[in-house]
């Protein structure tokens, strides 16, 4: 894996730019400051968790280039990253892994995402140990195991309904 760090400009903190050749992409995060926790970030943007989600390392520079000042040789150095890891192979570990990072939620990691993937129905889900402030598509059937984002921890989760009390917010 390889991984550059950038200070971010605009709405950005930071950002890292790299390769994954387990999951055979490009990666990019984008993080802001945290809303609330001060001197702690937060995920803005998180493209490349999902198996070849950022093919090119073109790819991974458009996503990044708005929220950082990039050298222009990163695209041959990320393209070097990519070429020196041909002739690894997925380790006993790794292969282990595979398969739940296949059967894993869609890779959202912002509420804009979420909303632009369909999850647009915002509830409070209430349980004796848990409050959740979840966004979740507008079918879902809240007796049943679904998938929904959580706006406080920004990831996907599949929630078990029949566990808490749901109400809109």
């Amino acid at each position: 894996m390889s991984r550059y760090n950038f200070a971010g400009k605009g709405v950005a903190s930071s950002v890292a730019i790299g390769y994954d050749r387990p999951l055979s992409t490009f990666f990019v995060q984008v993080m802001q400051p945290h809303p609330r926790i001060e001197g702690e970030e937060a995920t803005y943007i998180w493209k490349g968790s999902a198996p070849g989600e950022l093919p090119t390392a073109a790819d991974a520079i458009a996503v990044a280039a708005d929220y950082a000042d990039l050298p222009k040789d990163l695209g041959a150095k990320l393209e070097t990253d990519r070429l020196k890891t041909l002739g690894t192979f997925d380790g006993p570990a790794q292969l282990a892994a595979k398969p739940f990072i296949q059967a894993s939620p869609p890779p959202i990691h912002t509420e804009a995402e979420a909303r632009e993937a369909g999850y647009t129905r915002a509830v409070i889900a209430d349980s004796t140990h848990h409050t959740l402030e979840l966004l979740i598509e507008p079918g879902a059937d809240l007796d049943s195991i679904f998938l929904a984002f959580d706006r406080d921890g920004n990831e996907m989760l599949h929630v078990h309904g029949w566990n808490f009390t749901i109400e809109p917010e």
